[in-house]
């Protein structure tokens, strides 16, 4: 039998076959091949960045490496190293200056509302999302959420966090095990194992130790008081935008840390930063401790210490209105008079990519990318397994306002320190904190342009 002869409608099926085929082809490939293709770290060749960094473990680490970031994009950087305190200063003038600075180094908490509402930042929220501009890999949901929500304000992205630490608790875990003392999850039972430990004669010689120890020294007790706060179930401010200082879960928590520190604490407690605490604590003069986690190296590696190896880390307790633990971060951000923002992001991106991160955290840096965390081998034997895990915990449950989220955050945590002094002391504090609440008040109305919608009565 002869074959039959192909129609020309088949030739044509047959055509219309292919060409929805390529074009199928087209609509799934084409984006991820289009950004892979149009990224290239050569795209700002030729650029100078200025990149103001303040001296930090982190920085002492990307130093290093800094040559390969030249070369990987024929940037030249000018980097300029100065401590906290003399940064903020610098940058007080030269984020005013076309030109002065392209990268900074922010500690958002503290100095981010300020930068943004006096319009020196400029947001990195659309380079993320731009494929020219953001490597693949970059992946920005891979940060722990809470250090990505600590470098965010009013949906405006400041830029990445390049290390972080979170309200830890650290205790003696010879004592805790030597008297069957469970670590506290609650802040019940901290209170619990703080009256138990207080003036037990456990100190290396035999003296009285006492149960806790910590910041107590007004402004700089709040990052205790704003875990106790959370932990109670309230914020700084409440639903009609008033200090909650003075409410009756702010009075709770006030109380609750003048009791804790008042009675279970070092006799001079209200004098104490975080050097005193710290030197209080590794002279084994205490059964716990309350402070930032990345004080960890001064606890594990401090030559003089008379606790390492005898430390145990865990997240801040709850308490009944849910998790206490806070997140603080340092990050990076772009000038907004930055002459160079596309190539400031490039280096924002590399310093906080993957492998710097990874870099970072082998050379015991508490970072916020998740999956670097994953490779246990990375930091083996220079952080604490324990201290590893609670920083992840409170990385996904923390919050990330251990201050006051206030343009004028330096003068809120004065006024609620005096607050605080007046609780650990035993003094009034219901009107302490009602002074607090009206000096928070006027400080919301005159730099914040926020006012109360109802005033609460003292």
């Amino acid at each position: 039998m002869r074959r039959a002869q192909p129609t020309i409608w088949s030739y044509l099926q047959k055509l219309i076959l292919v060409a929805l085929t390529l074009v199928w082809s087209c609509i799934v490939l084409w984006p991820a091949n289009a950004a892979s293709a149009s990224f290239s770290w050569k795209q700002f060749e030729g650029t100078t960045l200025r990149v103001l960094l303040s001296q930090s473990h982190w920085q002492a680490v990307i130093g290093a490496y800094l040559p390969e970031f030249e070369e990987l994009t024929g940037i030249k950087l000018a980097i300029e190293v100065h401590p906290q305190a003399e940064l903020w200063n610098v940058l007080e003038t030269g984020l005013k200056q076309p030109g002065r600075v392209d990268v900074f180094m922010t500690v958002p908490a503290l100095d981010g509302r300020r930068y943004l509402r006096a319009g020196w930042v400029h947001p990195v929220n659309d380079l993320l999302r731009d494929p020219a501009m953001t490597t693949k890999d970059y992946q920005w949901e891979d940060f722990l959420p809470k250090t990505r929500e600590a470098m965010e304000i009013n949906s405006t992205i400041l830029g990445p966090p390049v290390m972080a630490e979170h309200l830890a608790l650290l205790y003696r875990k010879d004592l805790f095990q030597q008297h069957k003392i469970a670590v506290p999850r609650t802040l019940e039972e901290l209170e619990a194992a703080a009256r138990f430990f207080h003036k037990k004669p456990m100190g290396n010689s035999g003296e009285n130790i006492v149960g806790l120890v910590a910041r107590g020294q007004g402004p700089y007790a709040t990052s205790l008081y704003a875990g106790i706060l959370y932990s109670m179930g309230a914020g700084w401010v409440d639903s009609d935008n008033r200090p909650t200082v003075n409410s009756p879960k702010g009075l709770a928590a006030l109380q609750f840390l003048g009791n804790l520190l008042g009675r279970y604490g070092p006799p001079n407690v209200t004098a104490f930063g975080w050097q005193e605490a710290s030197a209080f604590f590794l002279e084994g003069k205490a059964a716990m401790y309350v402070e930032g986690s990345s004080i960890y190296p001064i606890v594990e590696q401090n030559a003089t210490s008379r606790v390492v190896g005898k430390v145990g880390y865990a997240v801040f307790p709850a308490g009944p209105g849910g998790p206490g633990t806070t997140v603080a971060v340092r990050g990076l951000a772009i000038a907004k008079q930055s002459a160079n923002p596309k190539a400031a992001w490039l280096f924002l991106q590399w310093a906080s990519g993957p492998k710097m991160v990874e870099r970072a955290l082998i050379k015991g840096v508490l970072v916020g990318r998740e999956s670097t965390w994953r490779d246990k081998s990375l930091y083996d034997g220079e952080i604490p397994n324990d201290l590893a895990q609670s920083f992840q915990e409170a990385g996904r449950i923390g919050t990330t306002h251990w201050a006051p989220p206030l343009v004028s955050v330096v003068a809120a945590r004065e006024a609620l320190g005096k607050a605080i002094t007046a609780a650990i002391r035993g003094e009034n504090v219901r009107a302490a904190a009602d002074t607090a609440a009206r000096q928070l008040t006027e400080l919301m109305h005159t730099t914040e342009g926020a006012s109360p919608r109802a005033a609460r009565r003292p």
